[in-house]
Formats: structure tokens, sequence, C-alpha cells
């Protein structure tokens, strides 16, 4: 006790202590805030992505290339890439639903299509997008962040196609003239390979927005399942179980006359539109309940529960199956601009805490140059008996007094001004910056990790500015010391 109260002595004695305080105060209350916005804008953009399409954990079949809920993220290509199937579906189904902690399962196949669409002026236009197949209702009732503007969500086993507010906008900009769509029209969607084509006509039941305006979320277009899937004609939809090619016999299936199938058929001359419906392939014939066809599974879960924990148990389990498909968080799903904005939150980070160290190389160097100033002091305490445990202990104390007071003061600090931040409501237009912080206003998330890392930062400084300055001051003859010599 006595190596304390020496060590406290010299720290309120010397007029620097309080300037070494102040500078590592203001380095540590730096760090808390910057953390503060950090972890804002990690909780901003998991809530915008989590109630608006990721769930927060998805089930993906195993792919060579980088999937999200998007398709193939591989650069130029991905786009043309056919994304997997759920394979073996109903077992993957069966055994997420079991899975302790997951309270919604939201089967979703993805495809990339294009719309086409008429202009005020009456000219077609169309454009491309991400489309989800998913059972609309349980779809959008589990995901609070798409609010209704107009219409509603189709229902399960009906056909629909839902746009949000974001995806006409896009649409008026690429045909550079406002669109005449409006809930209840039929739209032409089609895709092509570069070899066929195969179109469909849907009516619009809904037109949404998002909580949040997002660039990503801008790409998205909900189609019930069965359309999608026949666009890109998935027909593995009805079994070839189910369809005997030996009982089928069209001489005598009860028609007379083989001109009777195409009794109702009419010659028609090619127009610039694409708005016939094209009939319904076999594909649709089963209802989309008894469809196995899913190329993902949105899961949402239940509220404190360890996502890591699911995902681990998940892939154990899946791996002890040996199914081709994994558990992952929602931001491996989000896709590749998600992934640039959390590099681009790294590169930030990582350019404040040069900064930050920077200073904490000033700060160590202060501490040991104040340490090194007290040579002679350290060399007469040892002349008159003081053991080197006790000059150990003296120099421990000072500098734990010193990085430790400061540590509590830069941590007080911060949190002041993470409240100061609070209060003024800082409103962001920059939309890179709303798509960071989850909305229009920075907001901080203060966590107890957060700080207690800060403090960590303090006691690591402390350790710094005590073990160098030791090793001088015990290597150093106490005679010479009592002389000032290092």
């Amino acid at each position: 006790m006595f190596a304390f109260r020496f060590a406290l002595k010299n720290v309120l004695s010397r007029k620097s202590s309080l300037v070494i305080i102040l500078f590592i105060a203001f380095s540590i209350s730096l760090l808390v805030v910057s953390n503060a916005i950090f972890d804002g804008t990690d909780s901003g953009m998991e809530k915008t992505f989590i109630n608006s399409f990721t769930g927060n954990i998805v089930i993906r079949p195993k792919s060579d290339v980088p999937m999200s809920l998007f398709g193939d993220e591989t650069p130029l290509t991905g786009k043309l890439t056919a994304i997997p199937e759920l394979v073996p579906y109903q077992e993957v189904y069966d055994c997420v639903s079991a899975t302790e902690g997951i309270d919604v399962i939201l089967p979703q196949i993805t495809g990339f299509s294009s719309i086409q669409y008429r202009t005020v002026e009456g000219r077609l236009d169309h454009d491309e997008f991400y489309f989800f197949g998913v059972e609309g209702e349980q779809y959008v009732n589990n995901m609070p962040g798409i609010r209704f503007i107009e219409g509603k969500a189709f229902s399960k086993g009906e056909k629909g196609i839902m746009l949000s507010k974001a995806a006409l906008k896009a649409m008026e900009e690429e045909s550079e003239c406002p669109i005449d769509v409006k809930v209840g029209d039929n739209l032409t969607v089609y895709f092509t390979d570069g070899v066929s084509m195969t179109i469909r006509s849907v009516p619009l039941t809904g037109i949404y927005e998002y909580e949040v305006e997002n660039a990503t979320l801008d790409q998205i277009v909900i189609i019930d399942p069965v359309t999608l899937r026949a666009i890109h004609e998935i027909q593995d939809v009805v079994s070839d179980e189910e369809i005997d090619p030996d009982n089928i016999n069209l001489i005598n299936s009860g028609i007379d006359d083989l001109d009777a199938l195409f009794a109702d058929a009419s010659d028609t001359e090619g127009t610039e539109s694409l708005e016939q419906d094209f009939g319904t392939p076999v594909a649709d014939i089963a209802s989309d309940s008894d469809s196995k066809v899913w190329t993902f599974l949105i899961c949402k879960t239940s509220e404190n529960v360890s996502i890591n924990k699911i995902i681990r148990s998940l892939n154990a389990e899946f791996k002890k199956n040996d199914w081709p498909v994994q558990a992952v968080k929602w931001r491996s799903a989000a896709g590749g601009s998600v992934a640039m904005v959390f590099y681009l939150r790294v590169i930030l980070n990582i350019g404040i805490l040069l900064i930050l160290f920077t200073g904490f190389i000033v700060i160590a160097n202060t501490l040991i140059i104040s340490s090194l100033s007290r040579v002679c002091e350290t060399g007469t305490l040892r002349a008159i008996g003081a053991g080197r445990s006790f000059v150990a202990l003296q120099f421990l104390f000072e500098t734990a007094i010193l990085t430790v007071a400061a540590g509590i003061a830069g941590c007080v600090i911060g949190i002041a001004l993470n409240a100061l931040i609070h209060s003024l409501n800082i409103h962001i237009g920059n939309s890179l910056l709303v798509q960071l912080f989850g909305g229009s206003y920075i907001r901080t998330v203060l966590t107890a990790s957060n700080l207690l890392s800060c403090m960590g930062l303090s006691c690591l400084l402390a350790i710094i500015g005590w073990l160098y300055p030791l090793r001088i001051a015990l290597g150093t003859n106490p005679v010479v010391a009592m002389r000032g010599q290092a």
C-alpha cells in the first residue's frame, strides 16, 4: 500500500499528469463515439434488411460461386447463371422447422427477368429486375419493413405481382417518361436466354414501399412462385411418375376430329406488344403448396436467441446428413452492395484506428518520458534500500492511475457525446449514409462491450507505459541514477 500512496502522491504533485490524463481521455472518448457510430450503422442495416427481405437466417444451396438471395454474385456473368435448388427440400425444411428458436420459414425462388410496360405516350418499354417468388401474404406479413401504398398482397395459390414505389420510379427513369401502370393492370413478364423467350401476363395486385430507401431493395420485384417457375421453365413440379406416356392416346381420347383440337385457334398478326398470355404450362398444374422447387428458405428467429448458435447447429446437421445446403446470416445473403457498404465501414474504421494509434504512440511516449525523467529519484530510492519489486510497483501504480483515470474520463465524455448526438437528431441526405444508418438520422448504439474495450485499451497503455521505463530504471546503476545519468 505504501507503494500505491507514494505513486499517487507523485501523480498529484506533477503538473504534467493532468495533461496526460486529458490527452488520453480525449482519445478514448473519440474511440467510444466512433465505435458507437459504427455499431449504429450495423444495427441500422441489420434492421433494414432483416425486416425487408433477408430475415435473420437464410438457408441456401452450397455453391462454388458467391451466392446471395439475388443469385450468383459473380461480376458481369452472375445474372445469367442458374440458381441451384434446395435439395432435398422437404428433409431440409423439416430439419429447419424443428430447430428451436426459428419461428417463421418463408420459402423463396429467385429469378432474373424483365417487365414490359406502357408509357403514358403509348410507347412500350421494359426493365430488368430480380424476381422473388414467394407466397405473397405470408411473406409480407412477416416483413414489417414492407408497407403498402395501394392494393394488397396476392394470396397463396393466386397469380400476382407486387412492385415497389422505387421500382416504378426506376422504370420511369429507364423510359424517360411517366408510365401508365396501376393496380389491377396486367403486366407482361418475360425471360429470354438468348435462344428462346418465355412470356407471362400477371396482374399487379399491389404497390408498396420499404421503410428505408435502399438501392438494393429497389432491384426487387415480388411475384407468385408458380408464375416465376413457368417463366424460367422449371417443370419438375409434376413428377414423372404422375404421367404415364403409355396411357396417353390422342386417337381414342373421345375426340372425333383432330381439327377440333384447334377449333378455338385463329390466325393473328405479330405486334410490338408482348401482352398476350401464352397459356399455362404443365409446371403450373401443381399448386404452390405441392411444389418442392425452391432456392432459399428465409428464416425469422425469436428475440434474444443466439443466431450464431442456431447457424452452427443447422450446418452441423446438414453436414451430418450430407445435404448440399448451408445456413448463413443475413449479411451473407443480402448481396454484393451490402458487402460494399460493410467494406466501406471497415475502411473507415481502419482509418480512425490509424489516427488513434498515432495518438496512442504519442501518449505512450509521454508516459515513458515522464517515467524516465525520474531516473534520479528511482536511483535515490534504490540507494536507501528500496527493492526492485517496490520500484516496479511504484511505476505500475503511477501509469495505472494515469491511464485508468483517463479511461474512465474518456468513457464518461464518450457517453455524454453519444447522448448529445441523439438529442441533436442529425439529419442525413446522402443515400449511402442512409443505407449505413438504416434511416435518415444518425443513430449511435453504445454497448457495454464498446466501453469495456476502450477501458481495456487504457490498461494496455498502462502496460506499455510501465514496461519500458521500468526496464531502464532497474537496469541503471543506483549511483549513476543518483547523478541523473541514465
